[in-house]
C-alpha cells in the first residue's frame, strides 16, 4: 500500500479539482483514518469482494452525500480517496518503469524506491497543507455517521502529524524513477475515481 504521504498527494489533486465544497481539515481526517485500523477491525468495517479486495463502490453507495453536511461528506471522500486509491495502487504501481542503472540490491531498491516516491510526494504538495493542519489537534470534527463510530480521531490526528513530520530532504534516486511518468500516475487516478463518482 502506498504511504501517507501518496494518498496526501492525491487528496491534494482531488480537492483541487472538485467540483464539491470541501472542508480541507475533514477530508485529511477522513484520509489519513483507514491507516489507523489494525487488519481485523479493518476487515470488520469494510466490505471485501471475492478476491479479498476492498468493495470501494458498496463503501461509497452506503452513503448519500446530498444528506450530509459538509464535514461529513468531507470525511466520506477523504476516506473513499484513501480506499480507492489503495486498489488503484495495488493494481497499477508495478507499471511504473523502474531503472536500476545503479544495480542496487532488492532491499537498496526498496529503500531507494520508497525515498524517492516520498520525495516527489512533499514535492508536489508543496506545505499545501500546512496551514489546514496547524490546528488539527484541536478540531472537533462532530460525526453522526454510525460507519465510522469505530475510528480513533486521535490516532487520525497523529497520522496526519507523522506525515507533516515526514522527512523530505532524503537523498533521491531520481533516475530510478521519472518523476513525470510518477505525476502521471497520480493525476491518472484522479481522473479515474473522478468516473467513479
Amino acid at each position: 500500500m502506498p504511504p501517507i504521504s501518496t494518498n496526501m498527494h492525491f487528496g491534494k489533486i482531488f480537492i483541487e479539482n472538485s467540483e464539491d465544497e470541501i472542508d480541507i481539515r475533514s477530508f485529511i481526517l477522513g484520509i489519513a483514518s483507514p491507516d489507523t485500523f489494525n487488519e481485523d477491525d479493518f476487515e470488520e468495517m469494510h466490505s471485501f469482494d471475492e478476491d479479498g479486495n476492498v468493495d470501494v463502490r458498496e463503501f461509497y453507495e452506503q452513503f448519500n452525500l446530498k444528506k450530509l453536511n459538509v464535514t461529513e461528506k468531507s470525511f466520506v471522500l477523504g476516506y473513499y480517496c484513501h480506499l480507492w486509491f489503495d486498489e488503484y495502487y495495488k493494481f497499477n504501481a508495478s507499471k511504473l518503469t523502474v531503472h536500476n542503472s545503479l544495480e542496487l540490491s532488492d532491499e537498496e531498491m526498496g529503500t531507494a524506491l520508497k525515498s524517492t516516491l516520498r520525495h516527489y510526494d512533499y514535492k508536489a504538495i508543496n506545505n499545501f497543507f500546512e496551514k489546514y493542519v496547524k490546528d488539527i489537534d484541536s478540531y472537533d470534527l462532530k460525526m453522526g455517521l454510525k460507519e465510522f463510530s469505530e475510528v480513533n480521531m486521535k490516532k487520525s490526528k497523529e497520522k496526519i502529524q507523522e506525515f507533516l513530520r515526514g522527512s523530505k530532504s532524503e537523498i533521491i534516486y531520481p533516475q530510478l524513477i521519472e518523476e513525470d511518468e510518477y505525476m502521471r500516475f497520480i493525476k491518472n487516478g484522479y481522473s479515474k475515481i473522478k468516473k467513479s463518482l
